[in-house]
């Protein structure tokens, strides 16, 4: 079913980044809070309507979660590469920012806190394959608002008499 929340939305995408205290066994916590996790998917939403032409209304309510199900055009699996997008880019961010490198006098070099070396490299795979899904999601939109509307009057039963 789709979403009713931008919280049931954060959620789903919690679980889908496995991002729990047990699984980060680094930090031991959760990597995003609930709050960041709804404002990276409402900022992808932001991004896919404004990014590319034709400009589109998509919000919560056009997300297709449940195939077959739900209406909307613009798959789950399409907005959350986006908000992953989104949290790559702030987490890569503060990452980058508080990165220091410090090293012995026996040559062992140690880096603190670099995620954002790692971080990148993912956010420039995904980063590919978003723009990929987009573009196809737009071209059909445009499609779609070009050809969506016009009817034939072959279709009506009167030019024949029944």
């Amino acid at each position: 079913m789709a979403f009713a929340t931008y919280a049931e939305a954060a959620l789903s995408l919690r679980r889908y980044l496995n991002d729990t205290p047990q699984l980060n066994t680094l930090d031991r916590e959760m990597e995003s809070t609930d709050d960041e996790l709804e404002e990276f998917i409402k900022d992808a939403l932001n991004e896919m309507n404004n990014g590319y032409e034709p400009h589109t209304q998509w919000k919560l309510e056009s997300i297709c979660v449940e195939p077959g199900v739900d209406q909307g055009p613009l798959p789950w699996s399409t907005v959350k590469l986006g908000a992953i997008l989104q949290l790559l880019t702030i987490k890569g961010i503060i990452s980058a920012r508080n990165t220091i490198t410090y090293s012995d006098q026996g040559g062992v070099t140690v880096q603190e806190m670099d995620k954002y070396g790692r971080y990148m490299q993912f956010f420039n795979q995904l980063a590919r394959v978003f723009e990929t899904k987009l573009q196809m999601l737009k071209v059909r939109q445009n499609i779609a608002d070009g050809f969506g509307g016009v009817n034939s009057p072959m279709g009506f039963d009167y030019y024949y008499g029944n």
